[in-house]
């Protein structure tokens, strides 16, 4: 079978097409012919050797839609022909994929696969730390950064369809744009306003119940700002410093909760009620992909370099 693969760490021009065996399945896995496959920038850092991976060649991503070909004994909940998609799929660039069958989760037929692929990573992470993390209520205020960014958009989506207040940040009017689409009440533009004062005004200087934040070491002073006494911080990322200060005095006096997510480790029966609920959104059509932009399988570099440029809002997608 054909697989994207790199055999070095690198910039985006070590990623080449190659071949290799078509897995075999385990007990309780599923066999997926792959449609399309998902890009994150968290796929750049294991290419270029911030993240180890195990061996070369490495096949790198992680976000996959396709149809289930073969299902394993003890297999139940899938059936060959289903299609799906899946996050924490390793090895998702390749023709086919053996994936445990509780991973995957049903693509409504009105989706395709390059929108099933572009759901995955995003919209799990932004399930699970508003109500597996944050534990969001129907009319809370919820502040989310990124707004037109991947996570921030399905997180937008998520909250307004929970019943919450949605006040969301954004760099420009394509952007605001973009997250008043998703559903967002409120969008600041972080360029142009103070955020700190416009959320602190929309909430009666009482504070915001929950942030999500892409970027924690740039915002967490301010959040303590904006953070209702005992609300929630959501730390979703921090990629400008991964050892942030902690400014424990502002955090002990607001009774503040400050929360990491990490996909990868989550409990996977969160991640299995994250799924199915996600998958429910999408057959009710309350729930939409956002795709950037789609390459080819041949594309990948250019993938991955589009990615790195950070001038495409929305999935990169890689159409098999």
């Amino acid at each position: 079978m054909r697989v994207i693969q790199y055999k070095e760490y690198g910039e985006p021009n070590v990623l080449t097409v190659g071949e290799m065996e078509k897995p075999t399945l385990k007990q309780g896995q599923v066999l997926v012919k792959v449609g399309a496959s998902g890009v994150n920038p968290v796929d750049t850092y294991f290419r270029k050797g911030i993240r180890e991976v195990d061996s070369f060649p490495h096949v790198p991503h992680f976000d996959l839609a396709g149809e289930v070909v073969e299902a394993a004994d003890g297999v139940r909940n899938l059936s060959v022909g289903d299609r799906i998609w899946a996050t924490n799929a390793k090895g998702a660039s390749a023709e086919y994929v053996a994936i445990d069958a509780s991973a995957a989760f049903s693509l409504p037929s009105h989706l395709s696969y390059e929108e099933g692929a572009a759901v995955a990573m995003a919209f799990m992470t932004a399930h699970l730390s508003l109500f597996y993390r944050a534990n969001l209520k129907k009319e809370e205020k919820v502040l989310i950064y990124g707004a037109a960014g991947a996570v921030g958009q399905a997180a937008v989506q998520l909250a307004k369809r929970a019943g919450a207040f949605v006040i969301a940040t954004a760099g420009n009017d394509e952007k605001s744009q973009i997250a008043i689409k998703a559903g967002a009440d409120v969008v600041i533009n972080y360029k142009e306003e103070n955020v700190t004062e416009r959320v602190l005004g929309l909430t009666d200087e009482k504070g915001i119940d929950v942030i999500l934040d892409m970027s924690v070491s740039e915002n967490l002073d301010k959040n303590l700002d904006m953070i209702r006494n005992g609300g929630r911080i959501v730390t979703i990322g921090s990629p400008v410093n991964n050892t942030p200060e902690l400014p424990w005095r502002k955090l002990n006096m607001k009774n503040a909760a400050l929360l990491g997510i990490l996909l990868f480790t989550v409990d996977p029966n969160e991640v299995g009620k994250a799924g199915h609920d996600i998958s429910a959104g999408l057959a009710q059509k309350s729930l939409s992909a956002h795709i950037g932009e789609v390459f080819l399988f041949e594309e990948a570099n250019k993938a991955h370099a589009k990615l790195e440029s950070k001038s495409v809002d929305g999935r990169i997608i890689i159409k098999h």
